[in-house]
């Protein structure tokens, strides 16, 4: 009863910020009867077996989600899985996926989760990193469910906040079957909460995500529809207020180089491209090609206008991977303002793109280490920004070295999905 008090105050004190996000973004709260349990979610299981709801909160670990969804598939051909998303853009990605049904989480009150059970019985929850919920994991586990956390991770804010309520804490994670963690450090995190035969380190599913590698006819296709010729290009990815201006400040006059900059957020497309017209040339992408999908294999047969200019505004999603393929290099942001503390940094690398970073990486710690230990990439401040980028752009040798160590670290962790899904599938005994 406490905790559902607590919900609904925290839900009434983000009541202003969604109310401003749908009049200033018109970013509308997708499913909310639905997430509210005031209307009913459509679930079609049929006669299907096992019943799998994958959680992943965001595209990042949608992505990652993806690769083990499909394992999963592959092993369970009749099998019925949902997967549900917190942020719109994570939603937008698990419909790229191969999984039966794509949801919103629904809000964690406990007369909302009943009736979601009362529709749907998952035989197996998997939870993608982090993001638990009291109710939904307790009544899951009254209705037999087996419970999983792959790819866990628990930062030390977090587990300082848990061991202040010690009790709940331990109560929260008492249902939990399986946590596989992301690496020692996070397994010696979770023991404050659950028993240590309930852990196992086996890796950051983000590291063994496989991406479609795209032929060079439609990269270089791909590329002269974007006036891009024999110019260097720069994908600056997932960026935040401020993130842009100080980016393209620094970099908008280097010679010979295309800028294509994709904010984190599509909400904020127009104000973004606004912005950047005052220091720059720029076009929006949808005006350089109009009604295109680009994930649609056909779109190389479409025709593009051909702009003179310096940066163009990414103002589609889904398409990051075929960007990081045609560049020279990527920028992962996120991490040059200190709120944030970076993003998946290891999406280029995987597609043997070389990535550069700022130094506010407080939320990825492990995937800077394993980047900066690769030599795969290079984490840069703004003292020294276009510096740093130019050094690695004008010298082949420099570039070369980092593409080519980028094919070595993503050869070297293909056991981490079947590692994964092998602790999985033993747990659930179908």
């Amino acid at each position: 009863m406490i905790y559902n008090f607590l919900l609904f105050i925290y839900l009434l004190c983000s009541l202003p910020k969604a109310i401003f996000d749908y009049i200033f973004y018109k970013k509308k709260k997708k499913d909310i009867l639905k997430r509210l349990g005031l209307k009913s979610y459509k679930f079609n299981p049929k006669n299907k077996k096992p019943i799998i709801w994958i959680h992943a909160v965001s595209v990042g670990e949608t992505k990652a989600a993806t690769a083990l969804l499909k394992k999963l598939k592959d092993i369970y051909p009749t099998s019925y899985i949902i997967i549900s998303s917190t942020t719109q853009t994570g939603h937008i990605e698990a419909k790229k996926s191969l999984a039966d049904k794509f949801i919103f989480f629904p809000f964690d009150f406990s007369f909302t989760i009943k009736k979601v059970f009362s529709q749907i019985k998952p035989d197996l929850l998997i939870f993608l990193e982090t993001d638990f919920w009291y109710n939904f994991m307790k009544i899951a586990k009254n209705k037999k469910a087996k419970i999983v956390v792959a790819s866990a991770k628990i930062s030390k804010r977090s587990t300082n906040r848990f061991l202040k309520f010690l009790k709940f804490s331990k109560s929260l994670f008492s249902n939990i079957d399986l946590i596989l963690a992301q690496n020692e450090l996070y397994e010696k995190r979770f023991t404050n909460f659950v028993d240590p035969k309930k852990i196992i380190v086996s890796g950051n599913l983000k590291l063994a995500s496989s991406f479609e590698i795209y032929s060079k006819d439609i990269l270089d296709k791909f590329r002269s529809k974007l006036n891009i010729k024999d110019q260097k290009v720069i994908t600056i990815a997932s960026t935040h207020p401020l993130e842009e201006e100080l980016l393209i400040n620094e970099l908008k006059n280097l010679s010979n180089t295309k800028i294509l900059i994709a904010p984190r957020h599509p909400e904020r497309f127009n104000s973004v491209y606004k912005q950047l017209k005052k220091i720059t040339s720029v076009s929006l992408l949808s005006e350089i090609q109009k009604n295109q999908d680009f994930t649609n294999p056909d779109f190389i047969n479409q025709d593009f206008a051909n702009p003179d200019l310096k940066v163009i505004l990414i103002d589609k999603m889904g398409i990051l991977n075929i960007l990081y393929q045609i560049s020279t290099i990527a920028i992962v942001a996120g991490s040059f303002i200190d709120r944030v503390g970076g993003h998946n940094i290891l999406e280029p690398v995987f597609v043997n793109t070389p990535v550069f970073f700022g130094p506010n990486m407080h939320s990825q710690l492990d995937l800077k280490k394993i980047v900066l230990d690769s030599n795969s990439g290079k984490q840069i401040n703004l003292r020294n920004f276009k510096k740093e980028i130019s050094k690695y752009l004008d010298n082949k040798d420099k570039l070369n070295f980092l593409i080519n160590n980028c094919s070595n670290l993503k050869n070297s962790y293909q056991s981490i999905l079947e590692n994964t899904t092998d602790k999985i599938t033993n747990l659930l005994c179908i």
